[in-house]
């Protein structure tokens, strides 16, 4: 099961730290937890484009993502409002960090 600590520390090592295969397990994990919200279609898009290695797309996604992740902490409150945002912070980061 994905654990929001885990993807924000794998988050900060940079994403050349996360071999492909963990990637993906990861997205996969994050995808049953979110099943039938927007960010769980989004994660579905974005280990396709992993699987293709289309940096654009990959980028994109991360992108929307970041953004989808940091509305969702809205939402929330305290300790687990801090690392959504946290989280939207770093994919929005890794997703501008792709050229």
């Amino acid at each position: 099961m994905a654990d929001i600590d885990t993807t924000i520390s794998a988050l900060q090592g940079g994403l050349t730290s996360i071999p492909a295969e963990q990637a993906i397990a990861v997205i996969d994990s994050w995808q049953q937890q979110l099943q039938g919200n927007d960010i769980a279609e989004d994660l579905g898009e974005l280990k396709q484009a992993l699987q293709s290695g289309d940096k654009a797309t990959i980028s994109k996604i991360l992108i929307d993502l970041g953004e989808d992740t940091k509305g969702a902490g809205a939402d929330a409150t305290g300790d687990v409002a801090t690392k959504v945002k946290q989280l939207g912070d770093l994919l929005l980061k890794a997703g501008n960090s792709i050229k």
